[in-house]
């Protein structure tokens, strides 16, 4: 049932939609007049979509959506469905990311992406019928796959890049781990994350994209690449399997070991010192390029970023759908730096990657890594240390909001300092002599980790 819907519209096209609305429509004319051809468009038919659907209790999205299968009408069983469309009047300015209309209504959509009631969904737009910004759900991770485009342009070829995204999503997320401070454990957890995910049965491929130091490989006690994994990211037709070396997780108790893939550091790339030279042969655009033919073949892609903001911390940043920033709450620097990471260092790939016709990468929040307790002293120093990281982000970057990021269980009304993190374990330093995730190794690491994937994967 579509509230308001008039019959003629019903044989309406997009097209004619978009001409007979007002230059200043409200919602409620945008939802009557243009929702329904833009979801007809999109490939669901009048059975196939249900306005005002419930979310929760109160909550209801615009539209939800749904191929039917068999006899199982989505419009008449409302189960399972599949894409959210969230509706806003013209006068909502939805161009500009950094503008309030675009941050309610994109954050409205996420909260009903991430309802209980919409575990089945993995799709979101939010349009005013002048813009539509398609955004994706992998677990519990929300990000834009599209910028936000203008429906002045092609419009037919706008409906069909979004029609073919919804209808073949790519499997993986690709999660890069950066700080530009060292020492923050990154390659600790992308190796324990990597095997937390793998013994719940994801399939995950990590990326050792730090050639200066290869930690990554060093810490499974594998030798990096001599020139192989260059070749692939300068080739025009790159095939990346060749580099990707299977890591079975051995333990003389366990009898079918588990296993991830890895793709190792190459130190012919830390030999290519002139980054301007480097940078002809191997495009901004190289990483995301040769993992996305494999984007299929696994549940997540994590990538071991270095520790600086130079051609490689770029491309890995660039190549990702997410970026989990490690902190930790004794070192002043790595929290700035994850302050600049969101502020300045993500939206620069950001602006890179609309050149190419895509979105992202979004920033995780941040997390304080392998943290011994801290006193009340310690505690106050760093929530005072924050506190000016979040208003200098406001002064000088456009009323850039960093509280969510370090304090993401606050919330409008409701003060919640409380923070992601993973405390000092000593099992995580003895894995390291091991050659052995801890998370693998010791039960008090897994479980640690167990929870960090629950919070922000799963």
């Amino acid at each position: 049932m579509y509230v308001g819907l008039k019959p003629c519209d019903l044989h309406m096209n997009l097209e004619q939609a978009l001409q007979h609305l007002q230059p200043d429509a409200a919602e409620a004319q945008v939802m009557e007049s243009f929702a329904p051809p833009f979801l007809e468009a999109l490939g669901f038919g009048h059975s196939e979509r249900f306005s005002q659907f419930p979310v929760g209790k109160k909550p209801k999205v615009d539209y939800a959506a749904r191929k039917n299968i068999g006899e199982d009408i989505f419009s008449q069983s409302l189960k399972h469905p599949y894409l959210y469309v969230e509706v806003k009047g013209r006068s909502k300015n939805l161009e500009d990311s950094n503008h309030t209309h675009y941050r309610e209504a994109s954050q409205q959509l996420k909260e009903y992406l991430l309802a209980p009631a919409s575990k089945s969904v993995k799709w979101g737009i939010i349009t005013n019928s002048l813009h539509v910004q398609l955004f994706h759900k992998h677990g519990k991770v929300v990000y834009p796959v599209t910028p936000c485009l203008s429906l002045d342009n092609d419009v037919k070829s706008i409906i069909k890049d979004l029609r073919r995204r919804i209808e073949s999503p790519s499997r993986a997320l690709i999660v890069a781990i950066y700080n530009n401070k060292g020492g923050v454990g990154k390659t600790t957890t992308t190796l324990n994350l990597a095997t937390t995910l793998t013994l719940l049965k994801k399939r995950v491929l990590i990326v050792d994209f730090d050639p200066n130091q290869s930690d990554l490989g060093d810490a499974l006690n594998l030798a990096p690449f001599q020139g192989k994994f260059l070749n692939i990211l300068k080739s025009k037709d790159p095939n990346i399997r060749e580099v990707i070396t299977e890591h079975k997780l051995e333990h003389p108790r366990v009898k079918e070991p588990p296993s991830f893939d890895i793709i190792l550091a190459d130190e012919q790339l830390a030999n290519l010192f002139d980054e301007a030279k480097l940078s002809q042969h191997l495009k901004l655009h190289a990483l995301r390029r040769v993992l996305k033919s494999v984007q299929d073949d696994y549940d997540y892609i994590l990538i071991d970023a270095p520790p600086n903001w130079r051609l490689f911390a770029k491309k890995a940043i660039f190549a990702a759908d997410a970026v989990l920033i490690p902190a930790r709450h004794d070192n002043l620097h790595s929290l700035q730096n994850a302050g600049t990471a969101i502020t300045q260092f993500i939206p620069e790939m950001q602006k890179e990657r609309q050149q190419f016709g895509e979105s992202g990468p979004i920033a995780l929040p941040i997390f304080m890594n392998n943290t011994f307790k801290p006193t009340s002293p310690a505690i106050l120093l760093m929530r005072q240390a924050i506190a000016k990281i979040i208003q200098d982000a406001k002064i000088n970057h456009n009323g850039f909001d960093l509280k969510p990021y370090f304090y993401p269980k606050s919330s409008k009304g409701h003060e919640n300092c409380k923070m992601i993190s993973i405390p000092y374990m000593a099992c995580i330093s003895r894995a390291d002599f091991m050659h052995m995730p801890a998370a693998f190794a010791f039960k008090p690491a897994r479980e640690q980790y167990l929870n960090l994937v629950k919070e922000y994967f799963l």
